[in-house]
C-alpha cells in the first residue's frame, strides 16, 4: 500500500438494520472530494481496489462497499435470504452515501457507477445529493441489444438456468456462468426480469401499466427525476453488454441530468481490450486521471446549470 493513502474496513448500517461491509480509502493530505463507488452486479469491492487507491492518491476520499448478498456483505447462507436486486439501490446505496457524507459533510460528492451501479444509484434518494457522476459501462442489460452469441446466452440464462438454479439450490451459482459471485435467487430473478424487457427496469417502475416484480411487491421508490447533476458516461466498443443499442435506453431515464457520452476504442486508448470490466484493471490506469479530473471539476462547479 502506498504511503499516499490509507484504507480501513468499515461497517455501514442500512435503514432495515442490514449491515454492509465497505472500505474507506483516505488520502494522505486533506481530501478535496468525497467519492462513492457503486459496484457492478456480483462484483466484490476488492475488484475496484487499484482504481480506488489511485483516486485516493489523487485527493479523493473514496468509499467502496459490498451490496447485501455479495462479498463480505453476504449472509452465511444465500438460500432463503430474501434479497432482491432493487434492494441494492433502495437500501444499500442510501446507507453508503449517508455514511460517507457523515465522514466529510463539507465535501462535494462524486459517484463512480459501474454497470448496475449506475442503474441502482437512481433508486436511492441519495441521488439528490450527488454533485457529479462518472458512469462506466452503465446501460440496460436487454438481451436483444447484445451481440448474437451473448444474446442467446443471456436468453438461456434468464429463461432456463436461473429458474432451474432457484429450484435446485435456492440461489444462483453465478460463478459457474462467469457472472461474478454467486447471487441470492431474488437478485438473479429480478435482474433477469429487467433484462427481458426492452425498457429494462423502466418496465417495472411504479405507475400506470407497470409490470409486477418477480417478488410480487410494488417496485417502490425511484428517483431518476431528481438527478440533475453533470454525468459523463463511458462506453467501450468491445463491450458485449453496454452496447450502442442498450446504452441510450438507460441514460434516457436520467432525463434531467447533464449527460455527455464517450465511446472509447480500446486500441486507440493503448490497450488490446477493455470490455465490460476492463476500465478498472491496471491495464487501463492511463485513462483514470482524465476522468477523475473531470469528476472533481464538475463536483466543485456550482455554476453547472440544471435543465
Amino acid at each position: 500500500m502506498s504511503d499516499a493513502h490509507t484504507c480501513e474496513t468499515v461497517q455501514l448500517e442500512c435503514a432495515d438494520s442490514t449491515m454492509l461491509i465497505g472500505t474507506l480509502f483516505r488520502p494522505a493530505t486533506p481530501p478535496h472530494t468525497a467519492l462513492l463507488l457503486t459496484s457492478g452486479t456480483g462484483i466484490p469491492r476488492g475488484f475496484y481496489r487499484r482504481f480506488s487507491a489511485f483516486a485516493a492518491e489523487s485527493g479523493f476520499l473514496v468509499l467502496t462497499f459490498d451490496y447485501r448478498g455479495v462479498g463480505d456483505s453476504a449472509p452465511a447462507r444465500l438460500k432463503g435470504c430474501g434479497i432482491v436486486y432493487r434492494d441494492w439501490g433502495q437500501q444499500d446505496v442510501p446507507a453508503a452515501s449517508a455514511w460517507l457524507r457523515e465522514q466529510a459533510p463539507e465535501l462535494p460528492l462524486g459517484v463512480v457507477g459501474h454497470s448496475t451501479g449506475g442503474q441502482q444509484l437512481a433508486l436511492s434518494p441519495a441521488v439528490d445529493d450527488v454533485d457529479a457522476a462518472l458512469f462506466v459501462a452503465v446501460s440496460t442489460g436487454y438481451w436483444a441489444g447484445m451481440p448474437t452469441r451473448m444474446k442467446w446466452f443471456t436468453l438461456l440464462l434468464w429463461k432456463l438456468l436461473v429458474p432451474v438454479s432457484g429450484a435446485l439450490f435456492g440461489y444462483f451459482p453465478a460463478r459457474i456462468a462467469g457472472l461474478g459471485e454467486d447471487l441470492p435467487i431474488g437478485v438473479a430473478k429480478e435482474w433477469g426480469a429487467w433484462c427481458l424487457e426492452p425498457t429494462y427496469l423502466g418496465a417495472f417502475l411504479d405507475g400506470s401499466g407497470h409490470r409486477r416484480s418477480p417478488d410480487g411487491r410494488p417496485f417502490g421508490p425511484a428517483h431518476f427525476q431528481d438527478a440533475t447533476f453533470p454525468l459523463r458516461a463511458l462506453y467501450f466498443t468491445d463491450d458485449p453488454i453496454a452496447t450502442r443499442a442498450n446504452a441510450p435506453v438507460l441514460l434516457d431515464l436520467y432525463e434531467r441530468a447533464v449527460i455527455e457520452s464517450q465511446w472509447i476504442v480500446p486500441t486507440e486508448a493503448g490497450v488490446s481490450e477493455i470490455g465490460h470490466l476492463g476500465f478498472f484493471r491496471s491495464s487501463c490506469a492511463a485513462l483514470w486521471s482524465e476522468h477523475l479530473t473531470w469528476l472533481r471539476a464538475q463536483a466543485h462547479d456550482s455554476d453547472v446549470p440544471s435543465p
